[in-house]
């Protein structure tokens, strides 16, 4: 659902963003599961976390590479490593991150063979500012209830657009600007999280761990554990298996996939733990 103070930008990357002094901060927090390989052991899935900039980034490396013998995980480190360096420079040169501009320049000194999706976001003022490319993807929860979910970019069922230099480039990436308020929290994850968790449980997640007063990492971890279980369960009910029946193909159960969860509260400049 789309709330109405939500919006598709189509910001170049010469524009500013405004960046309007506010009392808001984003407080993230980030939880990894790999899958179980020996030989991978990190994963296929990299995510990065700026504080000081408000900046956070997933993304999620296409294991079909791995035919070819190159493991895609090592690319989608190196893209989110970078992107973290240009995102800290935007900041400190301008004052303000373009998301989509800082993947580009990432992008262009991503040496690593492979492909992966891509999800950047940062808080600017009053507003989230996000770019994405294939399925990696936030939602942003207020009051018990998602109010903005970002599309996904896929050509077909299972088949996401994704950076690389024998894929797509992130001139691609679509840009989403969304108002947020004290209170809200934004999940944010790759397919991983979304294949296995549909967003009602995220809400009825996200709501009962605010009245626990857990802190976000307490509460990614518990959403990463929860999409874990139902990737494992060949009976769940998942979005992954909707996605499938819709597409023509039988499916049951979950997912198994790298999951990587993370969970900013947006909260008052002097909010303390």
């Amino acid at each position: 659902m789309v709330a109405m103070n939500c919006s598709r930008s189509l910001l170049s990357d010469q524009e500013t963003v405004s960046c309007t002094e506010s009392d808001l901060k984003m407080i993230p927090a980030a939880f990894y599961i790999p899958k179980h390989n020996p030989l991978k052991p990190k994963g296929e899935d990299a995510h990065f976390i700026c504080e000081p900039e408000q900046t956070i980034g997933v993304a999620d490396g296409v294991g079909g590479w791995a035919t070819h013998g190159i493991d895609s995980g090592i690319f989608a480190r190196e893209l989110m490593f970078n992107t973290a360096v240009y995102a800290q420079d935007e900041k400190k040169k301008n004052g303000f991150v373009l998301p989509k501009s800082v993947l580009f320049k990432a992008f262009l000194n991503t040496k690593a063979e492979g492909s992966s999706t891509a999800c950047i976001i940062t808080l600017q003022g009053e507003f989230l500012h996000c770019a994405n490319v294939g399925d990696s993807k936030f939602v942003l929860i207020r009051d018990g209830k998602v109010v903005f979910s970002s599309p996904i970019q896929t050509r077909s069922f299972n088949s996401p657009y994704q950076l690389g230099k024998e894929s797509d480039s992130p001139s691609i990436a679509e840009e989403f600007k969304c108002r947020v308020e004290a209170g809200d929290v934004i999940v944010a994850g790759t397919d991983g999280l979304f294949d296995n968790v549909d967003e009602k449980k995220l809400e009825r997640m996200v709501f009962q761990g605010l009245l626990e007063d857990i802190k976000p990492e307490l509460l990614s971890k518990e959403i990463a554990t929860f999409a874990l279980e139902k990737a494992n369960n060949p009976f769940a009910c998942t979005p992954f298996e909707k996605e499938a029946r819709q597409a023509g193909y039988h499916y049951l159960g979950g997912k198994y996939d790298d999951i990587t969860v993370i969970v900013a509260f947006i909260r008052p400049k002097e909010w303390m733990y």
